[in-house]
């Protein structure tokens, strides 16, 4: 998947209870593809990649494509490093980024209708459809066919499972370039060359059990071996077949369980648990699990950055912040184990998803509330909740008592827009 590279090591101070760990960019990124022949072991991918390329650059007609294959094995770092090498601007949408066709229409259409800064390329990628997929709302499907029908940029999907009924519609309109599993030998090679490159003493023979765990995936391989870096030879046993999947419970009973900080970290990267819902069940159950106050204090002091760190990434786009939120939500809390646990004592739901089932409605009325000011304030909707609405509150109440509500309402409410139910749900009524 990945060819080395020279580039620096980026690096970051986390302070953990017990000392203080340097964290160095994560070797899956740091030895990323800038080029497609940076792509081990799917060298006929690569090749149909290449011409996909080709046809780009002499403007030919052609249609999106489907990169298909099991996790790991390079289809979102081709597609990024087909980008990189070739100038392109990369727009690039996960599944926690885009939820429903509204967010589709403000974001790719117009991006696949338009040139890039000084005229440059768009490549859009659309990584983990079949994911997305099951998160679709009615509009969702009709807008990814618009796209496939207007844009005037290449459009590249990721997706594991080709045949999921969820993206049957995609089956046809696009091309399909098949990623497979990475044989031992070339990920044992790889491994070996970066081992060298990062001047690790580390025994040919845990990374050629590494190579053979990772059942072909080549971003686990690099991930298990970072852990193992300087790392006892008893931590292998912590080294597990990959894909193995980890529900919910049995990565919390490693993050509070384990007081190791190998161990948990292994735990959240090998589960298919969205990292949102691992926050919420987290920041549930510290005082569920630990008794002592300096272990619930220092959990929740790992646990808030990490969360920061997952807003800023979010907010951002820039989602090389996740591994600071893997290593202080699962590792950081992990280390906050002092000892005083609770070993036996149920998982709480976290109240905060149960809170939002319920909230439904007024969510809901929020964010149409804060979609009819977008225009008027000249910002996102997130801001405008956060931060406008209750000042807004403050000027609606202010202006019924100075004016009469009917005088307030009709005025203030004309100049942004917003109708008399709208205004009592801000105020409260």
């Amino acid at each position: 998947m990945t060819e080395l590279d020279d580039r620096s090591s980026k690096h970051f101070i986390v302070c953990f209870p017990i000392y203080i760990l340097l964290v160095v960019i994560l070797l899956s990124e740091k030895y990323a593809p800038t080029t497609l022949n940076g792509i081990v072991g799917n060298d006929s991918a690569i090749a149909s990649l290449s011409k996909f390329a080709e046809k780009i650059h002499k403007g030919e007609n052609r249609k999106a494509i489907i990169l298909v294959g099991p996790s790991g094995v390079g289809k979102t770092a081709a597609a990024r490093a087909l980008a990189y090498s070739n100038g392109y601007e990369l727009l690039e949408l996960t599944a926690s980024d885009y939820r429903d066709a509204e967010n589709l229409n403000k974001t790719v259409i117009p991006a696949s209708r338009s040139k890039g800064l000084f005229g440059k390329t768009i490549l859009i990628l659309l990584d983990e459809i079949d994911e997305l997929s099951k998160k679709y709302d009615v509009g969702v499907e009709k807008v990814i066919g618009q796209l496939l029908k207007s844009s005037r940029q290449p459009v590249i999907f990721t997706a594991e499972d080709y045949w999921d009924p969820h993206i049957r519609f995609l089956r046809g309109a696009v091309d399909k370039i098949e990623f497979k599993k990475v044989n031992t030998e070339t990920i044992s090679r790889l491994l070996k060359s970066i081992a060298v490159k990062e001047d690790a003493k580390m025994d040919n023979g845990i990374i050629e059990i590494i190579a053979k765990r990772s059942n072909g995936d080549v971003r686990g391989a690099m991930n298990d071996m970072e852990a193992m870096i300087g790392a006892p030879k008893e931590l292998m046993e912590n080294i597990g077949i990959r894909d193995t999947k980890m529900e919910i419970f049995g990565v919390l009973d490693k993050i509070f369980l384990s007081a190791n900080f190998d161990i948990s970290r292994n735990a959240l990267a090998k589960s298919n648990v969205d990292t949102e819902m691992v926050l919420n069940w987290v920041d549930e159950n510290i005082p569920n699990r630990y008794t002592s106050k300096q272990g619930v204090n220092d959990a929740y002091q790992n646990l808030a950055k990490a969360s920061r760190f997952y807003e800023k990434a979010n907010r951002t786009n820039y989602w090389g912040y996740l591994r600071y939120v893997s290593v202080l939500l699962a590792s950081g809390v992990a280390m906050s184990n002092d000892g005083y646990v609770r070993m036996l004592k149920p998982y709480n739901f976290p109240s905060k998803i149960r809170y939002m089932g319920s909230t439904k409605v007024d969510r809901t009325s929020l964010n149409e509330i804060a979609e009819k000011l977008s225009d008027k304030l000249h910002t996102n909707k997130r801001k405008i909740i956060r931060d406008y609405l209750p000042l807004l509150k403050i000027v609606f109440e202010k202006s019924i008592k100075d004016l009469g509500e009917e005088t307030a309402m009709m005025q203030i409410g004309g100049l942004l827009g917003l109708s008399q139910d709208d205004i009592e749900f801000i105020i409260g009524r």
